[in-house]
């Protein structure tokens, strides 16, 4: 006996009815269509019928080109999402979908084409999460208007890398040299160093934020350079939500810390910890003098994020629990920490059993 079709039952008034998808709601949950016959040839014929039906019929907005309907979407997200996070997806639209996919209309779109960008991506020089990012964006906003097929890519994998961090030695130079500078914003990189606040993080920070009774430093912004919603050709600095929701967090700050946060406060004019005459300090700014802390500490050129990555570091030498560490970084999970800093934990590890051998005799 020949077996029959799942979604193909009989009715108890003697109909069969064949259920099948015909489309996805807004939340992505399945929309049913049904057929009926009096017999089981008859409802599955209908079926084959229907199916074929929806393949030859062109999605709402299939007509529209990829670089409208994007600009489109992008638009709608701008009240849900931060500035940020707006102007790096418009920065994806602009400088790689629309230079690719030009007049490329949606419902003319196919595996071949979509692989093909991913592969021209590749080409450019982009990191393997940029690439994923820019995917992700491309596909979120081409679904529902396009076949669900052409995104059956092949996408490039992430490589686990090594985080650059400064030796003690460097360390110790480079805090040497900011402790001489007569820069008084000298100590964002003493605070950063042991803290591992960013960048942006560090630049927002007021002395507001600072609980000199309880010893505790609170993120709750960050500043950031983004496009002029009024003149996109000009950009202008922001005050955002800290990076993720797990960003805003309090600190703990270390007693010696503390002093110098207070020698600083006595110095210091207006409301921002590092400032320049009373104003914010752009985070461009901050690298810059950075740079060249870096020269007269006769250091190798790095990023300003070293410090995170630094601090992060000596932290796991000294003993931190990785569950404290995440919630110093503002990580959203340990799991994160663990993955970015796993050839620490190795070493970390590795002194830990060496330690035994006093035990053995």
């Amino acid at each position: 006996m020949a077996r029959r079709e799942r979604n193909i039952y009989k009715r108890k008034d003697g109909r069969f009815e064949a259920r099948y998808v015909k489309g996805r709601d807004i939340h992505g949950r399945a929309i049913y269509g049904a057929v009926y016959a009096r017999s089981y040839a008859a409802v599955k014929e209908k079926l084959e019928f229907a199916k074929e039906s929806m393949k030859s019929e062109l999605p709402p907005g299939a007509k529209q080109t990829v670089v409208e309907v994007l600009t489109c979407h992008l638009e709608g997200m701008r009240a849900q999402i931060k500035r940020s996070t707006f102007d790096s997806y418009r920065r994806y639209l602009e400088n790689h979908i629309s230079p690719y996919f030009k007049d490329i209309r949606c419902g003319k779109l196919n595996v071949d084409i979509t692989q093909g960008f991913v592969n021209k991506l590749i080409e450019n020089g982009l990191s393997a999460a940029t690439v994923q990012s820019v995917f992700s964006f491309l596909r979120k906003g081409l679904d529902g208007v396009s076949p669900s097929n052409v995104f059956d890519v092949k996408l490039p994998k992430r490589t686990g890398h090594e985080a650059e961090v400064l030796s003690l030695g460097e360390q110790r130079r480079l805090e040497a040299v900011a402790k001489t500078s007569d820069d008084i914003d000298r100590i964002g990189i003493i605070l950063c160093l042991y803290t591992g606040i960013r960048i942006g993080e560090l630049c927002g920070l007021m002395w507001s934020d600072l609980d000199f009774d309880r010893s505790q430093l609170y993120i709750q912004r960050t500043i950031q350079r983004v496009k002029s919603i009024s003149d996109e050709s000009k950009t202008q600095i922001v005050f955002l939500a800290p990076k993720t929701t797990s960003s805003k967090r309090c600190i703990p700050l270390p007693s010696f810390l503390l002093t110098l946060l207070k020698e600083h406060h006595s110095l210091s004019k207006g409301k921002y910890i590092i400032s320049r005459e009373g104003s914010a300090i752009e985070p461009r700014n901050l690298q810059y003098r950075f740079k060249r802390l870096l020269d007269t500490a006769n250091l190798r050129p790095v990023n300003f994020h070293v410090t995170r990555h630094t601090f992060a570091t000596r932290a796991l030498e000294n003993g931190f629990d990785v569950k404290t560490l995440s919630e110093i970084l503002g990580h959203s999970s340990p799991t994160i920490t663990l993955k970015k800093y796993a050839h620490t934990l190795d070493e970390h590890k590795r002194k830990s059993m060496e330690s035994l051998s006093s035990l053995y005799k």
